[in-house]
């Protein structure tokens, strides 16, 4: 028969203590990280201003359709710069519930032909 000594008994009860404080950091992490992706949504969602999409385009590359107040507007994001694109109408926004959906290629593409209309083919 094994007899199980004092040593031994005290190091089973010292890790069981260590992996029961070990589950309890990654449950308060887990806990933390919910709370802070939440508090962090709700001050992005409360001002005048909302990225609708976002459409990467090459690395390090957006094109981003944002929410200003009322208007939409369409800006291109690098590395180092945001470029205004131009503004797109509410109706070309796709829309969770609406039946006729268009694509974020097809609102793009009519920005810049509207844009190049608007011009008077100056270029």
């Amino acid at each position: 028969m094994i007899l199980l000594t004092k040593s031994t008994l005290s190091d089973i009860a010292q890790l069981f203590t260590v992996l029961i404080i070990f589950i309890a950091v990654l449950v308060i992490s887990m806990l933390c990280t919910k709370w802070i992706g939440n508090y962090q949504k709700l001050q992005a969602s409360s001002g005048s201003a909302e990225v609708i999409e976002t459409v990467r385009i090459a690395p390090g590359k957006w094109i981003q359709i944002v929410r200003i107040g009322s208007k939409y507007k369409v800006i291109a994001i690098c590395k180092d710069t945001v470029t205004y694109l131009g503004d797109v109408d509410e109706s070309d926004i796709k829309s969770g519930d609406s039946s006729e959906k268009k694509t974020f290629s097809e609102v793009l593409s009519k920005t810049f032909t509207k844009g190049a209309n608007d011009s008077g083919g100056e270029g």
